[in-house]
């Protein structure tokens, strides 16, 4: 599996045998750094970001896999596409990545970097080379770019590189046309979403919602990405009464988007009471809730609403659960240390109050 991230313009093609571009970073986290690769040395530069679960699900075994690979072959995971505040540079996530690398060190067990500031490897690596989701792993011999795919094929791919029956002209033929036709859908998409964020900066709401409702009329598969984007407009930039009028029509016909409505309140700050008690009560029963980032997000949103009893309640079922995670060595990457500290203090603070 893997994410998708935003679309943006790339920086010219990548392609399987071409020279490995630059390496840029904003900040070398772990391992032993270097500006430049070894044409003697192989390495495998991997992309991920902290919102990726299949990226963090990839780290255990790439770990094994350096430790496997020892002196014959060099792992950097390379953390691209946070979000990053409008008009920031990219080194505004360091101290955000920085915490979660070392709160997941046992499972990262290979060197780690940040992006530079203008997120030179996101564009210059993934974009030119027609990678729109993460985990991506590239492979860089001699200098060159040998392969590029999923981690999880790494396994069958580095014997083959190590042992010379690695056939890179017949991966090529294949790997070009994806990456072409990759980056032309990114071009495509670009077309479509550009109009629709030029609208919502210019605060035409009208017109915005007009593009958006156009585009799921030609793209019924964007139907929930942009119903979120016009609820999360709706919630921020028009008028709460509205978004959450918007979110009830929407959830009569998708039953999931109750925990999508969640994910987008609890995060945001400085919206009323009421919004913060419906997303949270419109949630249900939590019953059968086994995931402690969603029972956090209900405390969350009960405790900015007012309503400690409620909080202290989820945020208790959360620390529950995120303790026996940890000790059991499950949700490797969403659950560490410092997830089960800050629980505790929210539980704490909520009791206070309640």
């Amino acid at each position: 599996m893997f994410a998708i991230g935003g679309y943006a313009q790339t920086s010219g093609k990548l392609n399987v045998g071409d020279p490995a571009p630059a390496i840029s970073y904003s900040k070398w986290l772990k391992g032993k750094q270097f500006d430049s690769f070894d044409p003697a040395k192989i390495y495998v530069m991997e992309f991920w970001a902290t919102w990726c679960s299949p990226c963090k699900a990839a780290m255990p075994h790439l770990t094994v896999l350096q430790k496997q690979y020892e002196g014959k072959i060099t792992f950097v995971g390379v953390n691209v596409w946070e979000k990053i505040p409008k008009g920031q540079s990219y080194e505004t996530v360091v101290p955000a990545v920085e915490k979660f690398v070392r709160g997941n060190d046992a499972n990262m067990g290979y060197s780690v970097i940040v992006d530079d500031k203008d997120q030179g490897m996101g564009n210059k690596w993934l974009r030119a080379a027609g990678q729109n989701g993460i985990p991506a792993s590239f492979i860089v011999k001699e200098n060159h770019i040998i392969w590029v795919g999923h981690p999880g094929q790494l396994d069958s791919i580095i014997p083959q590189v190590l042992n010379g029956s690695y056939d890179m002209k017949v991966f090529k033929e294949k790997s070009d046309k994806a990456a072409q036709k990759a980056r032309e859908e990114s071009e495509a998409m670009m077309a479509m979403f550009n109009p629709i964020q030029e609208a919502l900066t210019a605060k035409d709401h009208k017109k915005a919602f007009e593009l958006m409702d156009k585009l799921v009329a030609e793209k019924p598969d964007f139907k929930i990405s942009m119903s979120l984007l016009k609820f999360k407009t709706l919630l921020t930039d028009v008028d709460e009464k509205q978004a959450i009028a918007f979110a009830i029509e929407f959830q009569k016909e998708y039953k999931t988007a109750p925990s999508l409505f969640l994910g987008e309140v609890y995060k945001t700050d400085n919206l009323s009471k009421d919004t913060y008690a419906w997303v949270a009560d419109n949630f249900g029963s939590t019953t059968e809730v086994s995931n402690p980032l969603i029972l956090d997000a209900l405390a969350t949103c009960y405790a900015k609403a007012g309503q400690y009893a409620k909080a202290v309640d989820n945020q208790a079922k959360a620390l529950a659960i995120a303790e026996k995670a940890l000790k059991d060595g499950e949700m490797v990457g969403t659950v560490m240390d410092y997830t089960v500290e800050e629980y505790k203090k929210k539980l704490a603070e909520y009791k206070n109050k309640m």
